[in-house]
């Protein structure tokens, strides 16, 4: 079969099944040949051995049962960055570069020191901030395999950031970072039951009954720490804004909120600031 012929067979198989089924397929195509995508285009009439052809048809397999695209590849685009993934770190969500550029944006105005990451998983947001600003930068991890995939990623990408272990803010109650970016566990425990993360990490996703749980631990963390930073982003699931107000002020009673909205027109991330 030629590259052509397989993205003309393959690709209605998984319409209904995928969001972007013709780019699916090609990506698969991209790891069974070990080319890029550039090489599918001058190449359409090029047929494959049978051995790519059986690594292709295991990973179509696998993509039709609904395993995600990042896990197949073994790597997500993030912020222009490849960022590898597997089933031990959340994939990093389009909408979660719209925290990052926030996070610059206020660092470039505001000339921020330090910054941390809570909850950095595979180190996306760390590393992408950690590629456009200057700063000490630190991400904090409870899962030991994800924060090996972290600094993997931060090794790959030549990227200075200190790792630590432990639970949210505790690994880096001594450091007083300046700013503070997370992207905690929103999921409520009905979208948890969503079947397009079945296969994705559930500690990295389960907010509890209003996907507020690890919220709340997070903000009495940083009162038992005294930390004081100048701003907090963080990203929130589109309903939780009032309800994060009402903790934060609680909690921070001196800082201001501002809610970002994400393309959709929902709310998607909420920052704390003095």
């Amino acid at each position: 079969m030629t590259i052509k012929n397989i993205i003309k067979e393959y690709t209605p198989r998984l319409l209904g099944k995928s969001f972007s089924p013709v780019l699916d397929v090609e990506l698969l195509l991209t790891k069974a040949l070990k080319q890029n995508k550039e090489h599918l285009y001058k190449n359409p009439k090029k047929k494959l051995t049978s051995n790519q052809l059986n690594n292709f048809k295991k990973l179509f397999s696998r993509r039709l049962k609904g395993e995600p695209i990042a896990y197949l590849l073994g790597y997500q685009e993030f912020f222009k960055l490849k960022i590898q993934v597997d089933k031990n770190a959340l994939i990093p969500r389009p909408e979660t570069e719209l925290l990052v550029e926030e996070v610059i944006n206020y660092c470039k105005a505001n000339k921020i020191k330090s910054i941390a990451d809570i909850g950095t998983g595979s180190g996306a947001i760390i590393i992408a901030l950690a590629k456009n600003l200057k700063a000490d930068f630190y991400g904090t991890e409870i899962s030991n395999k994800a924060l090996e995939i972290a600094e993997e990623n931060a090794k790959i990408h030549k990227a200075n950031i200190k790792f630590y272990k432990g639970n949210l803010l505790e690994p880096i109650k001594d450091k007083n970072p300046e700013i503070i970016v997370a992207n905690l566990p929103y999921l409520t425990n009905k979208e948890l039951k969503n079947p397009t993360i079945s296969y994705e990490l559930q500690l990295a996703l389960a907010g509890g009954k209003d996907g507020l749980n690890i919220f709340i631990d997070f903000f009495q963390q940083l009162k038992k720490y005294e930390l004081e930073p100048k701003a907090i982003f963080l990203e929130i699931g589109f309903k939780q804004a009032q309800n994060l107000k009402n903790i934060s002020k609680k909690y921070l009673p001196k800082y201001k909120t501002k809610v970002i909205k994400d393309l959709c027109g929902l709310d998607r991330i909420f920052i704390i600031y003095k």
